[in-house]
């Protein structure tokens, strides 16, 4: 008989699970990146006090390592197959520190969860791919509430997160995440690391919450309708759309005038000339550039 090829079998995994593709499931098996991804969590030991919120754990491969490194683990898990398989594995070898909790997590209130521990939890996860942003903005929404965020996302990705201004991938997720965390990237996994093997290579994402928030929470929308605009003709020069910025987030005009000594004002505050192009902006650059052209209409 032949075998179910969609069934992930690896020594890591607490059990067996027919992955399906919808859900983005491809687990992490490789031995040596768990370790990996293990010592860089016992780097937050202290601060997190051992405690931490997985995504996605999926068939249990880091969650079982995090646990016996004395890890406690809330995770938050959609597939309710996965939910079963864990609770009947790892719910039963940890009782005392393993909680799963079954939830599609962008749609996961932790306020209540994080309320309950006595200092900020480190959050992890293998995030899959299709949704790989969203699950990062929802950890922008807690991320004071947490030491740090270690996941696992497509190199592509990756590399966008911790990119430098004046790159082909440097963008709006960078600006975002950038302005609100400290970003490095602790070590890329091949394709072959996973079951099944993803078409693309991932890469582990290390995100340390900034003590002091760059972005207000009332600026934070309107900021990345900025931001939108702006990368949407990232090519143009600042001039053109910064015009066209004050029309589409503030229902109105900048007049001629105000326009030039807006010019004036952001050469000699911020440096920044408006024949250059958004992409060559730092991202606390573009927030003040944003803050100014605000208070010159």
């Amino acid at each position: 008989m032949k075998k179910n090829s969609k069934i992930a079998r690896s020594d890591n995994f607490s059990f067996e699970l027919e992955t399906r593709k919808n859900l983005g499931q491809n687990f992490l098996a490789d031995q040596t990146i768990l370790a990996q991804i293990i010592a860089r969590a016992q780097t937050h030991a202290k601060t997190s006090a051992q405690v931490c919120l997985e995504i996605g754990p999926g068939s249990g491969a880091l969650t079982r390592k995090l646990l016996e490194a004395g890890w406690t683990v809330h995770a938050v898990e959609k597939d309710q197959r996965a939910v079963q398989g864990l609770k009947n594995s790892l719910g039963v070898e940890f009782p005392d520190r393993f909680r799963v909790i079954e939830a599609d997590i962008l749609r996961f209130d932790a306020s209540e969860l994080l309320a309950t521990l006595t200092s900020a939890p480190l959050c992890i996860g293998n995030i899959p791919y299709y949704i790989t942003s969203d699950i990062l903005f929802w950890f922008l929404k807690h991320d004071k509430r947490f030491s740090a965020g270690i996941f696992m996302v497509q190199k592509e990705v990756g590399d966008r997160l911790a990119c430098p201004p004046g790159h082909k991938d440097y963008g709006r997720l960078s600006v975002r995440i950038q302005l609100a965390c400290a970003v490095e990237q602790v070590l890329v996994a091949p394709a072959r690391a996973f079951v099944p093997p993803p078409k693309v290579d991932s890469a582990v994402m290390e995100l340390l919450p900034r003590t002091e928030a760059l972005l207000s929470s009332e600026e934070t929308e309107p900021f990345e309708k900025f931001t939108a605009l702006l990368f949407s003709a990232r090519r143009k020069m600042l001039r053109k759309t910064l015009q066209q910025a004050s029309h589409e987030l503030f229902g109105r005009g900048i007049g001629e005038e105000a326009f030039a000594r807006f010019a004036e004002n952001a050469q000699k505050t911020l440096s920044v000339e408006l024949t250059q192009r958004p992409e060559e902006l730092a991202p606390v650059v573009l927030l003040n550039l944003y803050r100014m052209l605000r208070g010159a209409l």
